[in-house]
């Protein structure tokens, strides 16, 4: 009798053992999930002569903009947008191929290329906004900057 309670005990455990396997944890959450801040913006397409085709924009100090961006795992997001008032733009989002996009709640989306170089997260505009910038106090020139995330 002591062998059937022995042997019953090592089924069990063993039983135990083998439910608990790795397919079974749940799978991390992607990269694109967390808290984004508004980093800066790269400018394009403005006039030569201004010499800012490629540099790094701080938006804040060009046009009081910020911008945060929560990411959340169940496949929604919500934008606090501030320039001058504060706006909310909420959706639902898919991140494939290092793409994340952002479905608005209100119409349209938003696309952003996901890349991480030395532990430094980014999320790069794919389509970047039109701006115009004053150049002089009679002159305006347009062109292309390009919003820079990073968690």
């Amino acid at each position: 009798m002591k062998r059937y309670v022995y042997l019953f005990c090592l089924v069990i455990s063993l039983a135990g053992l083998i439910s608990c396997s790795k397919s079974s944890d749940p799978t991390p959450p992607p990269a694109a999930v967390g808290r984004w801040e508004l980093n800066r913006g790269i400018a394009s397409s403005f006039p030569a002569s201004l010499s800012i085709n490629g540099a790094a924009i701080d938006l804040y100090y060009l046009n009081s903009e910020g911008s945060t961006l929560d990411v959340y795992a169940d496949n929604t997001f919500n934008e606090n947008y501030r320039q001058v008032g504060v706006s909310d733009g909420e959706g639902t989002w898919d991140f494939t191929n290092n793409t994340l996009t952002l479905k608005y709640n209100s119409g349209g989306q938003d696309a952003y290329t996901y890349a991480k170089t030395k532990n430094i997260e980014e999320l790069t505009q794919v389509t970047p906004l039109t701006y115009t910038l004053p150049t002089s106090s009679t002159s305006t020139a347009s062109g292309k900057i390009q919003w820079v995330y990073r968690k």
